[in-house]
């Protein structure tokens, strides 16, 4: 026995059926996209993780050998030094300087502008080196000339006395 609504209990059934199976399909490609966008997510966020752990540890190590550098101009400008031991300590100062920026010219190509105050920081102690250098250069032209103004005025007695 067929009831009287039977051909429209089957299309209703098929409409349904249709409509059923196009949501879950709809939903497992929704389903699909979102775990594949989230992997690829999960894949950038790991790669940026470790290129600014990278960055960080370059920040870190540059920075304490800046801090270094300041040490040792500090002892270069505070205490006397023989001139053969000045040009040490600079050529040392300025060796450590140079290493740095080498190293940063290496990672200014993966980061921009990453390391700009370290670049500034490192001009600033090559001003700060070459101004110790004009000093210690008219500290030993003072002691020189004062040297020689000593023996003028011995030489100046001795013809007096």
């Amino acid at each position: 026995m067929k009831s009287l609504n039977y051909k429209k209990r089957k299309k209703a059934q098929l409409h349904f059926l249709f409509v059923f199976s196009s949501t879950l399909l709809l939903i497992f490609c929704s389903s699909f996209f979102t775990i594949y966008a989230g992997k690829k997510g999960v894949e950038v966020l790991e790669k940026k993780h470790t290129e600014y752990n990278k960055i960080f540890e370059k920040h870190a190590a540059i920075t304490f050998e800046i801090d270094e550098i300041t040490k040792l101009v500090y002892k270069l400008k505070n205490k006397k030094r023989t001139l053969g031991e000045h040009k040490q300590f600079q050529g040392l100062i300025s060796s450590m300087r140079m290493n740095i920026e080498k190293e940063i010219e290496k990672t200014e190509m993966m980061t921009v502008n990453q390391f700009q105050l370290y670049k500034e920081l490192l001009g600033q102690i090559k001003a700060i080196q070459s101004i110790i250098d004009d000093y210690e250069n008219e500290a030993e032209e003072y002691l020189y000339n004062r040297d020689l103004l000593e023996k003028c005025r011995e030489k100046y007695r001795e013809q007096e006395g």
